[in-house]
């Protein structure tokens, strides 16, 4: 077998053994097409009807019992809407929202308002308001659900049992949630679901109220230290301004940033002026006439220096024309002498009058810087004044509003206390229900029809993974990829076929019983080993286990080849457990065994029909130790040659193939073997080591007959074994 569990045959090679019959041989190695599995669910739904009958049977009467011992419970149902907390009407509660919830957060704010609605404290409250606790019904039904709680407070159960009935759930997208309460008294359910919302909405206003005027007292504590704080940061600012003689800051800040920019531009032009006039004075001093300043005393210096150069060139005229003893001459010499020293004189009036501005611009500079160093001081030191001011500054302002915020918001703590406000709305009151919510009948029935389900689908694999035997035809040759030349429908004989008396007649049911439906399938084996192959003469006629209708399948064909105008010979190979001679009604005194040991001839052995003249009989004989040796010997295999062309066709039957080796042995004297199974009885592993003995032997297979087939395994397609189907065919037969 693969590793699927499907048997696997030895594809034929030069290494096996070629049968007499190459087109018998069937040794396939790939397996048919698998079932439907609209088939495989029928087959299953047919063959396990009963039980699954029963198992629906059993649960829905479970259900309907159980639905029946319920009580009937009721359902009252209230919806109110959660609004979010508006910050108009009390901006308050945006302020201290820490104080009143977390109204920033709806989800939160709604899942909250919900816990409270399921709290213990909201229920003792209308538990307290009904007197629920003194409520017969109420308590009787509580006590019921609460035995372990029998010797507690009877407000405590109370409680226990009303939160045990209440549902809080909020409807998907909306702000509306609904309130419900299961219980026997439709009119008290009611009661408590419109007690409970009017307790919470009651609760809800209360809460709010007081967290206001808890604002309102911590306000009020807050203003008192913060007014303190108010006066003393002004006063701490007034002192500052006085200490550091701060009179409108931001003009003073200006005059004097005003003044230090001034005094910065006139340092410039200061330190510009000195370095133009001490330029001129280190020239002057130099002798350079570049840097003479402008005006009457430049003019005058460059005057006489025009003037000595027209002396000096009338002095060259006068020396060449006169020569230089000349009086004109000597005049002229002296008048240039007078010229230098007066061009001399004129130079060091200006250089001292250079040096005299050269210092007075320096002094200046000097005084200019001084001026704007203690300006620069000023401004450093009222800076630094300001920011003090200002952070001073800043502290009192921001104390300052703090206080007149707190002063706000402490006015409107004061009118959301007087205000009786709520976010939480009534849209429908519980009313009392006509129709029970439990049982539900349909929801009862549903549940059981699944369990049904579930207990049949479960029974069912069960008995299928722990029932290894054969059933179905179809998954006979699926599971093995041969062919069933057969199927044996279930047949009960009469009495009269089951004596074992010699002077009863035949119990082979083609003879006994011909038009029964089991006859007719046997006729369809006789015909498929007739078509077979005209190669084909000796069969041999096996088993995997014991008690599978091997020699009645034996028997059967032979009378029906023998009907058929063959030459048929029976041999009883089963000398362990011999059966052919009650198929027959004929005596088992002498057979095969004798005829191997030479005891008797083959004439004594063989015994004739009377119905049947051209059917011989062989009987087992004497039962033998030895039997496997007799059957392998040569005296068996010269009996079969002679067989061979005397009749033709020979049927032995064998004892089955894994009790013992007797058919294993005897089937290569054989030109192919038949395997008979039982329906519901043959199992898995016996089918499948039976057809590997004989894969292993190399011996050919004709195909499988599948016997005692009940109409529910045979399933529709197989004609003629559904009564109502074959009615009418099979006369007044009790098959038909």
């Amino acid at each position: 077998m693969d590793s699927r569990g499907l048997i696997k045959w030895t594809s034929p090679d030069t290494s096996v053994q070629e049968s007499p019959l190459p087109h018998l041989n069937y040794r396939a190695s790939a397996r048919l097409g698998p079932t439907n599995p609209v088939q495989r669910v029928a087959r299953l739904l047919r063959k396990h009807a009963w039980i699954i009958a029963a198992c629906f049977a059993l649960t829905l009467a479970i259900s309907f019992l159980y639905a029946l011992s319920r009580p009937r419970l009721y359902r009252s149902t209230g919806n109110i809407a959660i609004d979010r907390d508006s910050s108009a009407s009390v901006p308050l509660n945006k302020t201290f929202a820490s104080a009143l919830g977390d109204t920033d957060d709806y989800s939160v704010s709604l899942e909250t308002q919900i816990r409270v609605l399921e709290s213990r404290t909201l229920a003792l409250v209308v538990v307290s308001k009904l007197g629920l606790d003194h409520n017969a019904q109420f308590m009787r039904d509580a006590n019921r659900h609460f035995p372990s709680r029998q010797d507690a407070d009877p407000e405590s159960i109370a409680v226990e049992a009303l939160l045990s009935g209440l549902s809080v759930k909020p409807i998907k997208n909306t702000r509306v949630v609904e309130v419900s309460f299961t219980g026997r008294d439709r009119n008290l359910n009611a009661t408590i679901v419109n007690t409970l919302v009017d307790a919470f909405i009651d609760d809800n206003i209360r809460s709010r109220y007081e967290a206001a005027n808890r604002a309102a007292k911590f306000l009020s504590t807050q203003l008192s230290e913060l007014r303190t704080k108010v006066g003393e940061s002004q006063q701490k600012l007034v002192a500052y301004e006085r200490e550091h003689n701060i009179i409108m800051v931001d003009e003073k800040q200006n005059v004097v940033t005003a003044k230090l920019d001034d005094l910065n531009k006139q340092l410039t032009a200061a330190e510009e002026d000195r370095m133009g006039r001490e330029a001129a004075f280190q020239a002057i001093s130099a002798g350079s006439l570049d840097r003479l300043p402008e005006g009457k005393s430049g003019e005058a210096l460059e005057n006489l220096y025009i003037r000595e150069a027209e002396l000096k060139n009338e002095f060259a005229q006068s020396t060449t024309t006169y020569g230089p003893n000349h009086p004109k001459v000597l005049e002229l010499t002296n008048r240039i002498r007078a010229m230098d020293a007066s061009i001399q004189t004129e130079l060091r009036r200006l250089r001292d009058r250079a040096e005299l501005e050269y210092q007075v611009s320096l002094r200046r500079e000097r005084k200019l810087r001084s001026a704007f160093e203690a300006q620069t001081a000023e401004a450093n030191r009222l800076k630094e004044s300001t920011i003090q001011y200002g952070l001073l500054k800043r502290e009192s302002d921001a104390d300052r509003q703090l206080y007149d915020n707190l002063e706000e918001r402490m006015k409107e703590a004061g009118v959301a206390a007087g205000l009786r406000s709520t976010n939480i709305r009534l849209i429908d009151s519980a009313q009392p229900k006509g129709l029970p919510v439990s049982p539900n009948p349909t929801r009862t029935a549903s549940v059981g029809l699944f369990i049904a389900f579930l207990l049949s689908a479960a029974v069912v694999g069960l008995r299928e993974s722990m029932d290894r035997a054969l059933r179905d035809p179809a998954e006979v040759e699926s599971f093995t990829a041969m062919p069933s030349l057969a199927i044996i429908p279930q047949h009960h004989p009469t009495p009269r076929l089951l004596s074992t008396s010699l002077d009863d007649p035949t119990r082979v049911i083609c003879l006994a019983e011909p038009r029964s439906a089991t006859a007719e399938a046997y006729r369809a084996l006789g015909t498929s080993i007739l078509l077979a192959s005209p190669e084909l003469k000796t069969l041999l006629i096996s088993s995997p286990l014991p008690s599978e209708g091997k020699t009645m399948t034996a028997a059967n064909a032979a009378v029906v080849i023998a009907q058929q105008g063959k030459h048929v010979l029976v041999v009883d190979a089963d000398l362990r457990k011999p059966g052919v001679h009650l198929e027959f009604g004929i005596a088992n005194n002498s057979g095969l065994a004798e005829l191997l040991s030479d005891s008797i001839d083959e004439q004594r052995a063989i015994q004739q029909l009377n119905r049947l003249s051209n059917l011989s009989v062989i009987a087992a004989g004497s039962s033998q130790a030895m039997a496997a040796e007799m059957l392998g010997s040569a005296k068996m295999q010269e009996l079969m040659q002679s067989w061979r062309t005397r009749y033709d066709y020979v049927i032995l039957d064998t004892p089955p193939m894994l009790a013992v080796t007797d058919a294993v042995r005897l089937s290569s004297q054989a030109d192919s073997v038949l395997l008979v199974i039982r329906s519901g009885q043959t199992s898995r592993d016996a089918l499948a080591r039976s057809c590997d003995v004989l894969n292993q032997a190399s011996v050919p297979v004709l195909g499988i007959v599948v016997n005692d087939v009940s109409s529910r395994s045979a399933g529709s397609y197989y004609y003629g074994y559904h009564p109502q189907l074959t009615k009418g065919y099979y006369g007044n037969s009790r098959h038909a």
